[in-house]
């Protein structure tokens, strides 16, 4: 972009009010991409759109002013109402800005969730993906009492180690639950080895490169949710193994994916038998990539929660009404959407096998079930 002209008096005009303007034109155009989806697509689907647009937004302005600075601070990724990415309901984010200092340090408690790991991520590419080395709890030594030490630098050095270079733009530390309320989460926190000086505050130039990052990701974002959406509606209601999660993908994950859509009164039936894994899950989102809501209705389930045969088998029924069987999932009110499984850390990931049926004949064969005493 070249640089404004001059004002009649001989001053520079402010860069930031430049970069407003782009931000707000940048926005209209990421916010056609979700007026384009009104054609065929359910209302909830378009306003969910700009919902999501918004938060991106938010999420990447906060990060993109974070960058300038050598003072990392892990900050959640996602809350139950701000969510992008295919969020994990079972998963705490916690993502720190790597700014201009070369070597830091992340210091905590294990815990003891599932799993933890630590993962650093490049900047992302035009293609939407992101270079990223992951260290995950298989793979740090932790003391007796649970603590550890983490070193991020470009040279290795002994121990615990994760690679950085003038590329690296953020670490996302990851948490997978079972059980929030039995496990114990793992505390950290991050700082820099070599003491830098206090941050500058945010001036003309620096709001300049932060709008224009951070509209430019959320475009980018949207345009990309609505790809994915393209791609999958044309194949409803089946599930295919798939490497790509969005930017901030983590390598100890296998990933199936299904877009549902059903009429009024059906219901959606999967069957799967979960792997041998450290974690698995499966829940639902909306078009955007959004987990539903996961604070007020069941619309995700994991090796926990899930009630499973005796052979280890697992049927999941999707619908938007209870149909008084096991594992029912919530649409809460989508007639289409996302189903994920996550395999984490799996032997091998599994295919689970789909039918879409009337939600009546379901109601009807779960009669019938109950007076043979069969669950299945």
């Amino acid at each position: 972009m070249t640089e404004p002209p001059p004002t009649s008096d001989g001053s520079r005009p402010l860069e930031s009010i430049a970069a407003w303007r782009e931000l707000l034109d940048t926005l209209a155009e990421a916010g056609e991409t979700v007026a384009a989806e009104a054609d065929g697509a359910p209302a909830i689907d378009v306003a969910e759109g700009f919902g999501f647009l918004l938060n991106v937004l938010t999420d990447q302005f906060e990060r993109a002013a974070l960058r300038r600075s050598r003072h990392p601070v892990f900050l959640p990724g996602v809350t139950p109402v701000r969510k992008f990415f295919f969020d994990n309901p079972d998963t705490d984010y916690d993502i720190a800005v790597l700014g201009g200092a070369p070597r830091y340090r992340i210091r905590g408690n294990r815990g003891t969730s599932a799993y933890l790991a630590f993962c650093v991520y490049s900047a992302m590419g035009r293609d939407g993906t992101t270079r990223l080395v992951n260290l995950s709890d298989r793979d740090i030594d932790v003391s007796p009492g649970g603590d550890f030490e983490v070193v991020l630098s470009p040279e290795e050095v002994p121990g615990n180690w994760l690679r950085v270079d003038a590329g690296s733009r953020a670490v996302i530390a990851r948490q997978y639950f079972l059980d929030r309320e039995a496990e114990v989460p793992a505390r950290y926190r991050i700082e820099p080895l070599d003491e830098p000086a206090p941050d500058p505050p945010l001036d003309d130039q620096g709001f300049a490169r932060t709008a224009r990052t951070a509209a430019m990701f959320a475009k980018a974002a949207t345009s990309l949710a609505a790809q994915r959406v393209e791609r999958m509606r044309a194949t409803p209601n089946r599930f295919v193994a798939t490497g790509e999660h969005g930017p901030y993908r983590t390598p100890d994950n296998d990933y199936v994916v299904c877009w549902y859509s059903l009429d009024e009164g059906e219901a959606l039936v999967i069957d799967v038998r979960p792997p041998e894994c450290r974690y698995w899950g499966v829940h639902l989102a909306n078009r955007w990539g959004q987990s539903l809501d996961h604070r007020t209705r069941r619309t995700g389930l994991n090796a926990r929660t899930a009630a499973a045969g005796a052979d280890g088998s697992v049927r999941v029924v999707v619908a938007g009404a209870d149909p008084g069987l096991p594992n029912w999932l919530d649409t809460a009110g989508h007639s289409e959407g996302w189903v994920l499984f996550r395999w984490l850390l799996a032997d091998a990931p599994a295919m689970p096998t789909v039918e879409r049926v009337g939600l009546a004949d379901l109601l009807d064969a779960r009669g019938a079930a109950s007076h043979t005493g069969s669950t299945r």
